[in-house]
């Protein structure tokens, strides 16, 4: 499958060294200097090659849409027309970035909405999965969780199933286990998820030190719910 990546960043880079090992071929993109993708294209080899924003909606069988929230307008000016039809995995949070780098999260847009619907009302065309928007890009790797106990779970949305199922398919190839958590509505929860996970990092670990350590998990019981009878 071909894949385009529109900004091959932390995130990006991670899944495009995932995807190139299980055999996809890739078009990244920078939504900025793309020199800096000189290193990660001489070690893909011929697994990848360098394009524009527009060059990798175009060849791509699949996007990857991973650009900052406050970049979204300019690149769906970009790619907006190529991206017909296609579907796009969005993986932004809806974070605000001040004048010294610091990032905090748009609350008051997320009681409404969420990224990914946000991008499907500007593309309305397009084929949005929510997905990879929970986990930092130093442990969206597999090899990150080789002796932890448990693997853990990429959640994806969309209202296109078979959209979905591809996502599914891609989070798979990534060596992480795939949760539906259904229509793209349910967006705006996993993004909620993501304050959780703030949370829990600042109060039960060490803040953003160990932020990118966590993950989520969807755990089933085994052998399985203990049923009782119910006092009276």
């Amino acid at each position: 499958m071909k894949i385009g990546i529109l900004n091959t960043g932390n995130l990006g880079s991670r899944l495009a060294r995932a995807w190139a090992h299980a055999g996809h071929d890739l078009i990244l993109a920078k939504d900025g200097e793309d020199r800096k993708l000189a290193p990660l294209l001489f070690e893909l080899g011929d697994r990848a090659r360098l394009g524009t924003i527009r060059e990798a909606a175009e060849a791509g069988d699949v996007v990857l849409f991973s650009v900052y929230w406050p970049r979204m307008d300019a690149v769906v000016g970009e790619a907006r027309e190529a991206l017909h039809g296609k579907v796009v995995i969005e993986t932004m949070n809806p974070l605000n970035v001040d004048a010294d780098f610091r990032h905090t999260h748009d609350l008051a847009f997320m009681q409404e909405s969420s990224t990914a619907e946000a991008l499907q009302q500007r593309m309305p065309e397009a084929r949005v999965v929510k997905a990879f928007n929970l986990m930092a890009a130093p442990v969206l790797e597999a090899a990150a969780w080789a002796t932890s106990p448990s693997r853990p779970g990429i959640f994806y949305a969309s209202d296109d199933a078979a959209a979905g199922r591809l996502t599914r398919g891609l989070i798979e190839d990534a060596g992480f286990g795939a949760v539906n958590a259904g229509p793209l509505k349910s967006a705006r929860q996993l993004e909620q998820l993501g304050v959780l996970l703030h949370h829990v990092a600042d109060n039960e670990y060490r803040g953003d030190a160990d932020l990118v350590r966590l993950a989520l998990s969807v755990v089933e019981a085994s052998p399985g719910p203990i049923m009782r009878e119910r006092a009276a």
